[in-house]
């Protein structure tokens, strides 16, 4: 296992700085997940762990030894890709051990290696198939067999579910969580799926732009975010937010609103008309228009209201969230804290 550290990294591609200044740290053993919208830099970051993209400054460190002259093969890492990399023409086993072949270990080794990675991932009955006649989700675990026989401290993966159907996408993540378990190493996982992030995640890494929104576990990062980038990147449905007129704003989860045909109890009180409705099975999410035309989502258990309804939404003061005109959070024991939530109770 090994620890990941940037100190001071800076990414430039041609003039345009990618990712700058920036400081991390991956903990030993930990199932970290980097998360962000296209573009933010996270799989920028990986590439450079892996050695396939080095930085233009700065050091990066796995298990405490600074990598930027080692090259890739030589770090002690295991990438695993979206779209696999597997040899169509070899069986599953020749797949597995064809690095192991390069770096000339011998067959007794290559062979327990091969056997072991695979009743790690449940392929050791596909050993003498072809990929071909192989599901996604088999040809997956392929590639992530052919990264455990190298014995890495460090696991690196790229959207590795990204091109498999939504079912198995689930089955994948629980597997993958498995795994981490099962091999005790330091995971890496890169993804644009929130969804992914919060079920799989001991740590999210949120960013945008090239800077780190958010470094938190995936509850503190939904019940506790820093920003606004944060508040409604993370949660699905996303937090709804109303600005005051100042460029502040505040904003509550969709599950946080309860609805009702009279005006009830609440800081936050609305009235508005049900503009759409989507049953999800246990839950319904109910999209509420109110004359100025704010629209806020309210996610409920009860499915008895219908389009075109008029109903009240309430809000308890307790889950109300604050954010300045920076958009960072305000929090209750910082100034102008209790006059923003007085101005949210005069709505």
């Amino acid at each position: 296992m090994a620890s990941i550290e940037f100190k001071n990294v800076t990414k430039q591609f041609d003039k345009t700085v990618v990712i700058k200044d920036l400081d991390l740290k991956i903990e030993d053993g930990s199932f970290t997940v980097l998360v962000g919208p296209s573009g933010c830099g996270k799989t920028t970051l990986l590439r450079m762990i892996a050695g396939i993209g080095p930085q233009t400054s700065g050091e990066v460190l796995v298990g405490d030894q600074d990598v930027t002259d080692i090259e890739p093969g030589k770090r002690g890492v295991a990438m695993v890709f979206q779209n696999y990399a597997i040899y169509p023409t070899m069986t599953v086993r020749d797949n597995i051990e064809f690095g192991l072949k390069n770096q000339k270990i011998p067959k007794e080794e290559r062979e327990r290696r091969v056997k072991e990675a695979c009743e790690k991932v449940g392929m050791t009955e596909y050993l003498d198939r072809k990929p071909g006649t192989l599901s996604g989700g088999q040809r997956q675990r392929i590639a992530l067999a052919r990264a455990i026989v190298k014995n890495p401290s460090v696991f690196l993966m790229d959207e590795p579910l990204s091109n498999l159907d939504a079912k198995l996408r689930v089955q994948m993540r629980v597997e993958l969580i498995e795994l981490h378990k099962k091999l005790k190493t330091t995971f890496v996982y890169v993804t644009h799926d929130q969804v992914e992030a919060m079920s799989m995640a001991d740590t999210i890494v949120l960013m945008n732009q090239g800077k780190i929104q958010q470094m938190a576990s995936p509850s503190v990062m939904y019940k506790d975010p820093d920003n606004l980038f944060t508040a409604r990147f993370i949660g699905s449905p996303a937090m709804n937010v109303k600005a005051f007129e100042d460029g502040s704003c505040f904003g509550f989860r969709p599950e946080a609103a309860i609805m009702s045909k009279e005006k009830e109890d609440g800081w936050f009180k609305m009235q508005g008309t049900i503009a759409a409705r989507e049953m999800l099975g246990s839950e319904t999410l109910y999209t509420i228009r109110n004359e100025q035309q704010d629209t806020f989502v309210v996610k409920s258990g009860d499915d008895s209201h219908g389009v075109d309804e008029t109903v009240w939404i309430h809000v308890p003061r307790e889950k109300i969230y604050i954010f300045g005109k920076d958009e960072m959070r305000i929090r209750q024991q910082d100034d102008g804290y209790e006059t923003y939530m007085g101005k949210v109770g005069a709505m």
